[in-house]
């Protein structure tokens, strides 16, 4: 056995746990001990490695030096299938077998989960300074600067980016119990004549129209077509980066596809917070954004996050939030590996 494998399984006293969050472009990796971050994470290309057990031994080796690793702990952009996650935007299979006898750790020290359930794990963990409120929120208005709901509610996180992530936190017992979910892929509902001739264009592209169709990097891209067809101009099918720039430059269809986004990612997050009972709030992730909230007002959001009707009042007081944590991903990977207990341990409660 490697000099490295052994310094990995031998004694677990200190839980000291490798967590990461592997997305289609950079690997993020930092150690941490019983869910607190040691040090500060390192964002590493993915495309410098073969797989995840090379990007992994290349950080052991620069940074674990004296630590005795208890196991690995790992968000990925992809589904958890059989045990195993294939990147949605990668080559990369993630096998936790695999991973274990590269790194030399024992069976069951892998512990692998879609990247929104790591971001639910997060969820509890989040402070005051790691969240902004919508503007227009009860918490907002009083000042407070974080939630008047309850503390200890079911919490969601949803996060457009290159597809439409969504996971739930639900407090049962006195646990916190993560779901991951599809619910990106749920059918679109259009509200107003715009959203419905989008969902045309989708359709005719598509087939289905979900969620994710609208409410993600190409799905910005989409409405700006839209914007440009209602104009009585032809698409020109640029990238949602595109479309964010051309914003500061005045451009119409730009600006009305960003607003339109903005308030679409409100009555999404609101349906959220309906089918959860999420009194604990719903926190937005995702890096659009914190772009378009640099351009653009973001009043949209909880003016559609409130209209539902008869449960207006309800979500008034319901916290909606964008994340403004960088790295909270990882912390919530590295609660996960010790609330999931994935090894020879008992869960803790909460």
């Amino acid at each position: 056995m490697n000099q490295r494998g052994q310094t990995l399984h031998d004694e677990r006293s200190e839980h000291v746990v490798l967590a990461g969050d592997v997305g289609g472009t950079f690997v993020r990796l930092v150690l941490a001990r019983n869910g607190t971050l040691l040090g500060v994470p390192q964002e590493l290309a993915r495309e410098r490695f073969t797989d995840l057990a090379d990007a992994c031994g290349d950080f052991l080796d620069r940074h674990a030096a004296g630590l005795r690793v208890d196991g690995v702990s790992f968000g990925a952009a992809g589904r958890l299938q059989q045990g195993q996650i294939a990147l949605t935007n990668g080559n990369w299979l993630i096998d936790p077998q695999a991973l274990a006898d590269a790194l030399g750790l024992r069976p069951g020290r892998v512990h692998l989960l879609n990247d929104f359930a790591a971001l639910a794990w997060a969820l509890p963990t989040l402070q005051a300074d790691e969240l902004i409120a919508a503007p227009g929120s009860a918490a907002e208005l009083a000042g407070r600067g974080r939630p008047v709901g309850p503390t200890d509610g079911n919490r969601v996180v949803v996060g457009p980016g290159t597809g439409l992530g969504v996971a739930a936190m639900i407090r049962s017992t006195g646990s916190w119990h993560p779901l991951a979910t599809e619910g990106g892929h749920v059918t679109f509902a259009p509200e107003t004549p715009f959203e419905s001739a989008a969902a045309q264009l989708a359709a005719a592209r598509f087939g289905h129209v979900s969620w994710e169709r609208l409410l993600s990097g190409p799905g910005l891209a989409l409405l700006r077509d839209a914007a440009l067809i209602e104009a009585g101009m032809a698409p020109d099918t640029i990238d949602s980066a595109m479309v964010i720039d051309t914003i500061g430059r005045a451009d119409a269809a730009s600006i009305k596809a960003a607003r339109s986004f903005i308030d679409l990612l409100g009555a999404f997050a609101g349906d959220l917070a309906l089918l959860y009972e999420a009194s604990g709030g719903v926190v937005i992730a995702g890096g659009i954004m914190p772009r378009l909230a640099r351009v653009l007002p973001l009043e949209g959001l909880r003016t559609r996050f409130e209209a539902k009707g008869r449960y207006r009042a309800w979500l008034a007081g319901v916290p909606l939030d964008l994340m403004a944590s960088p790295w909270a991903a990882l912390r919530g990977a590295a609660a996960a590996y010790i609330g999931s207990a994935p090894h020879d341990q008992k869960s803790p409660t909460a």
